[in-house]
């Protein structure tokens, strides 16, 4: 039986797209491998967000090719939608699949049967179709034994001036509700408990099929789906959160109280010229809105520093919005111009020396912000899903809260992996960590979810 590796770069998007591959290459024949041995196959899947994403992908093709030069190698994604000149200049790469060419999974893995001649078995037929839905793309399973993701739409039309990822995912492309449901359904069927909602612009999500579906629907229906205990939303761009959307995720037990909500820049001048569609004062509004909604919820956000023109009072508005929002887990990086996106032409660039010492100082503020918001939940019981990872000093297991702690468990055994337990928060470990105890028999938790 041939073998095949997968590398995955980037976002939930784009760990969801392989996972439709993975089920595809398995549905043929093809027995799935760890990518640190040697596989008659390698697929890499990209992300070019930033020029350190694009090195990190050609640094993983040639390690793959110095570890098995004569396999093949096949290259999809946003990098592989960008650059396929470049990257089929790499050594050992045979293939290069832009993210429009992504569902063409048959063509894919014919050409890995012709490359240097090579016989397989077949476990099935070859030519027979794979099914990969309606949308696309379609998955029954996850790697992980608690977690699945659930990919409802594709495609960006926001075009903000320093990202790239419209140019590389093409237009906006909303699931169909019935087949989001129906997956649901296949992956609470395997034990999966948590699904985490995701797309490349989820909160537009039915924007180009007029609304016929939104997200708030989404969530109603599958927080109907039976053995499915906490739906969880990755990240909402701040303009796509209507008060409704808030409302629907308050009143939904299942639902995570936890929102990632993309700041940017605290700065209405910088957002302006980010072309993104909310102000200061509206971002603060919602982060108001979520909390007078749910008073416990936890948020997360990315924020950018060093976009053109950003001055040390731009800087000092965007501390003073990320402390305003208690968020307690920040995502920092430093502008990366990005070639065929406007900002890489505008005027006024940062110094490098100067966004890195303004990452610094926001990296600071959000570790002060993160341990603030554990310490208040220090003697709490929260929902833990417990994950099949050890970490920690101690090694123990781990999982997340429903609001975004990541939670030690010192007592919680192998029979406890998979499923929601109630976990009382005794201690700070640092490095993001909590550590708790089983609760009691009985104990409820904080909140549901």
């Amino acid at each position: 039986m041939r073998t095949a590796a997968l590398i995955t770069f980037g976002c939930k998007a784009n760990q969801y797209d392989s996972q439709a591959l993975r089920e595809a290459l398995e549905e043929i024949g093809y027995r799935i491998v760890p990518p640190t041995v040697r596989a008659d196959l390698y697929v890499v899947n990209t992300c070019t967000v930033t020029s350190m994403a694009d090195a990190k992908a050609r640094r993983a093709i040639r390690r793959i090719h110095r570890l098995s030069p004569e396999s093949a190698i096949f290259v999809t994604g946003c990098y592989a939608q960008k650059a396929k000149e470049e990257l089929l200049r790499l050594e050992g790469v045979t293939k290069v699949f832009g993210n429009r060419e992504k569902f063409s999974f048959r063509e894919l893995i014919r050409e890995a049967e012709r490359v240097q001649s090579l016989q397989r078995e077949f476990v099935g037929d070859p030519d027979a179709p794979v099914d990969l839905g309606e949308f696309g793309l379609s998955v029954t399973s996850f790697d992980e034994r608690t977690r699945a993701l659930i990919k409802l739409q594709d495609g960006c039309s926001a075009f903000c001036t320093y990202c790239i990822v419209p140019y590389v995912r093409g237009r906006m492309r909303s699931r169909p509700l019935p087949e989001i449901v129906a997956e649901a359904e296949r992956l609470a069927a395997r034990g999966f408990r948590e699904v985490v909602i995701t797309g490349v612009h989820l909160g537009a999500y039915g924007k180009d099929v007029r609304y016929r579906w939104t997200l708030a629907d989404v969530l109603c229906a599958v927080h109907e789906v039976e053995g499915i205990q906490r739906i969880r939303l990755s990240s909402l761009e701040p303009m796509d959160v209507p008060q409704a959307l808030i409302e629907t995720i308050a009143g939904l037990p299942k639902c995570a109280r936890h929102l990632h909500l993309p700041l940017q820049s605290g700065s209405t001048a910088v957002l302006r010229r980010m072309r993104r569609r909310y102000t200061q004062e509206q971002f603060l509004a919602l982060v108001e809105a979520v909390f007078e909604a749910m008073p416990d919820a936890g948020l997360t956000t990315d924020v950018m520093v060093g976009f053109p023109g950003e001055t040390e009072a731009d800087f000092h508005e965007t501390l003073r919005v990320v402390e305003k929002s208690r968020f307690h887990r920040l995502h920092v990086f430093r502008y990366s111009p990005r070639e065929g996106t406007p900002a890489a032409d505008y005027p006024d660039q940062v110094p490098a020396s100067v966004a890195t010492e303004r990452s610094e100082r926001l990296r600071r503020l959000g570790e002060r912000l993160e341990r603030e918001y554990q310490e208040s939940w220090l003697g709490a019981v929260l929902s833990v899903l417990i994950e099949d990872r050890r970490e920690g000093p101690n090694d123990e297991l781990a999982g997340y809260s429903g609001n975004y702690l990541r939670v030690l468990v010192a007592d919680a055994g192998p029979e406890h992996v998979g499923t929601l337990q109630p976990v009382r928060i005794e201690a700070i470990v640092g490095g993001h960590w909590v550590r708790g105890r089983l609760a009691v028999s009985g104990a409820a938790p904080a909140f549901a979810s």
